[in-house]
């Protein structure tokens, strides 16, 4: 029996290679509306991230400016810069900080203001120096500023204000230095008596706004820290000195003696775990602490008058890399 047309294509074996052909263009249709599915879900999930950072931006600075308000100072805390959050703190309040002139620059100067947020005036600095950076950029060509004007927010907006975190921890003597271990509590029992204002944790860097500062120093390495405090009336140095020679280069560590002598800081006691102790002494970069005279809100803006020259040196002055 002869088979007819039809039923000879019927019997015909199916081409293999056109079969692959289809599926590997089904494949790849597959394929690329998976990658674009995908892709809008990134989109839509990095979209949802930038809206609840800026979320709690909104939140962090109408907190600032009701507390503004109530200080009686008229600076908006959020109209000089573009803020950033590094972490949060124990009572998830967003740590922030901005950046300010040329991040490639090599001179760099990190500011952290409020780590004990009872002292109140340097939280006033600390908008002043934003609005200032951002008012004058031609003079930060060669220079990139850091600057963190709020370390412990939950202790400012606390009634009253506290010097320590949301735990009872003093967030300036919780840095991880080499002596914590052995020396921390002996210290915060011997030379203050135990005082709940001063104690420095139960472990070093259990704190998330101690955490924060060590973060900021890892990130941008920077070649001087000025930490902004009050009321103790002085300029406080802690880094590199001639006893430390065998730690760093000799030219180096003169660098450093010479910001010091140029903002005419002094030396006082250093405390396990300070910033002091672990960005200053154990780093080696050079540590300024700015101590106001006063805590008193009504005194911010004549701070800010007399200050003001001796941060612009600060700021202008080089210090190279103890490693070149």
């Amino acid at each position: 029996m002869v088979l007819g047309k039809k039923e000879e294509t019927a019997r015909r074996p199916i081409n293999l290679a056109t079969t692959t052909f289809i599926l590997l263009c089904l494949g790849s249709i597959s394929s690329a509306l998976a990658i674009d599915e995908k892709r809008k879900t990134s989109d839509l999930s990095a979209a949802l991230v930038d809206a609840q950072r800026s979320a709690k931006i909104q939140k962090f600075c109408q907190e600032q400016r009701n507390s503004f308000k109530e200080l009686k100072w008229s600076i908006d805390p959020c109209d000089g810069a573009e803020w950033q959050i590094g972490g949060t703190s124990v009572k998830s309040r967003p740590l922030v900080y901005a950046e300010f002139g040329n991040p490639q620059s090599k001179n760099s100067t990190l500011i952290v203001s409020m780590v004990h947020g009872d002292e109140i005036t340097p939280m006033y600095l600390s908008a002043q120096i934003a609005k200032w950076l951002k008012d004058n950029k031609d003079l930060l060509a060669d220079a990139h500023v850091i600057l963190a004007p709020l370390v412990n927010p939950d202790s400012f907006l606390h009634k009253p204000r506290s010097r320590t975190n949301s735990r009872g921890v003093d967030v300036n003597r919780n840095f991880g230095t080499k002596d914590w271990d052995r020396l921390a509590k002996q210290a915060w029992k011997k030379r203050y008596g135990a005082n709940p204002r001063r104690f420095p944790g139960n472990a070093p860097d259990s704190e998330p706004e101690t955490r924060f500062q060590k973060e900021l120093i890892d990130k941008f390495q920077p070649q001087k820290v000025l930490a902004i405090h009050a009321p103790l009336n002085f300029l406080d140095y802690d880094g590199p000195n001639m006893l430390s020679l065998h730690k760093f280069p000799k030219e180096y560590v003169a660098e450093c003696l010479r910001l010091r002598q140029a903002i005419k800081a002094e030396h006082s006691h250093y405390y396990p775990g300070s910033l002091g102790n672990y960005a200053g002494r154990e780093r080696g970069i050079p540590t300024i602490t700015l101590e106001l005279p006063s805590a008193d809100p009504r005194k911010g803006d004549k701070f800010w008058q007399e200050f003001k020259p001796g941060l612009r040196t600060m700021i202008d002055y080089k210090v190279q890399p103890a490693g070149g």
